[in-house]
């Protein structure tokens, strides 16, 4: 939450951004608001990347001093290695931030200071559960919202576990092939 209000103080008229740009103040401006929470969220992407370092770390050397002798590439080395490689680490991150972009609150409630933004613009499904529930004590409804958002999020990761046979590669794999 603080990360989100210090951007909301970047942003606004007179911050920073505005100082540099002269725009107005972003979480102004219905176009804007919603480029600065994407871009707060972009900011936010330390723990996948670190995760992502990790499983580079994990790849053997000897692959790719192997695809050298072979006369392989830069770009023949990553997409050959590198991408199958971390295709399990891909696949992990693919599914953490899906869940997480669903679920997106604080960056749209700091921003917007709970308001869903200069006509409407932030107001994410998350935000209007917590406005219909906790604002306007529409409980039973918020809990249905609730409900539905759960059942949205069980199907899109189902989906990406059943897309995952296709292109996530483990190396414990005896056939060489997908999952």
């Amino acid at each position: 939450m603080s990360i989100a209000l210090v951007w909301r103080a970047i942003f606004n008229d007179g911050g920073t951004v505005d100082n540099l740009f002269g725009t107005g103040g972003w979480v102004n401006k219905p176009g804007w608001a919603l480029l600065a929470v994407a871009l707060l969220t972009v900011w936010q992407f330390g723990a996948p990347m670190v995760i992502f370092l990790a499983g580079l770390q994990q790849i053997p050397g000897e692959l790719y001093e192997a695809a050298e002798v072979d006369g392989a590439g830069r770009w023949r080395q990553f997409l050959s290695i590198t991408v199958p490689m971390l295709s399990p680490v891909i696949f992990f991150n693919l599914v953490l931030q899906t869940i997480q972009a669903f679920q997106v609150f604080t960056p749209a409630f700091a921003v917007s200071a709970g308001k869903g933004g200069p006509a409407d613009s932030t107001l994410f499904y998350t935000l209007y559960l917590y406005d219909r529930g906790f604002v306007a004590s529409h409980m039973g409804y918020a809990s249905a919202m609730a409900w539905v958002l759960l059942i949205v999020i069980g199907a899109v990761t189902a989906l990406l576990f059943r897309t995952s046979r296709s292109w996530v590669f483990y190396a414990s794999d005896t056939d060489g092939g997908a999952r």
